[in-house]
């Protein structure tokens, strides 16, 4: 190992190691797969151009979120928010609770990310009649805890509360300023 200062790499057998010509030709076969690749893109890449302007769907996701929020809203206008539930009621029970007021749809008590109740529910009815029978049972017991009853509340996209201080009006604290 001479002062070339260089890594010495054995040489392996010349049976292992592939002769120039097979190289050359499995080189040429992927550049022939790549050209055919390439080929395949300009084919799609003119189909896509030869869209017609009219066919374009920008329209239709304006059209879709108000349709589903006209929706949300009509379901929200037949639903009510139970607040004060106990953390072992069950849907079942809720819904027994209410189940004079009008024909239920769905029972559902929000869960944490740990499968925990949130203590509140969401009634949703069959028709919004139902809607002022189940406001009369505000303040009602279920569980020994009396239940706070509301209608439920649309929410409107984009309008979110904020929390903490609010941007104009920063903190900023006296340290011993009189």
């Amino acid at each position: 190992m001479g002062g070339s200062g260089g890594r010495y790499f054995p040489v392996e057998d010349s049976e292992a190691d592939p002769s120039a010509a097979e190289l050359r030709a499995r080189l040429s076969s992927k550049d022939q797969d790549i050209e055919e690749m390439r080929r395949r893109l300009r084919e799609l890449e003119k189909l896509d151009y030869e869209i017609p302007p009219a066919a374009s769907h920008e329209e239709e996701p304006e059209t879709a979120a108000s349709a589903t929020t006209a929706e949300k809203a009509e379901v929200d206008a037949r639903s009510i928010y139970v607040g004060n539930v106990d953390y072992a009621c069950l849907p079942e029970e809720v819904q027994q609770h209410f189940q004079y007021c009008g024909s239920i749809n769905r029972v559902t008590i929000l869960t944490d990310s740990f499968g925990q109740p949130k203590g509140f529910a969401y009634v949703e009815f069959d028709e919004v009649e139902a809607v002022q029978n189940a406001l009369l049972l505000n303040e009602t017991e279920l569980h020994g805890r009396p239940l706070k009853v509301c209608p439920k509340r649309t929410n409107i996209p984009g309008m979110k509360h904020s929390r903490g201080r609010h941007p104009v009006h920063p903190f900023y604290p006296t340290y011993g300023s009189t």
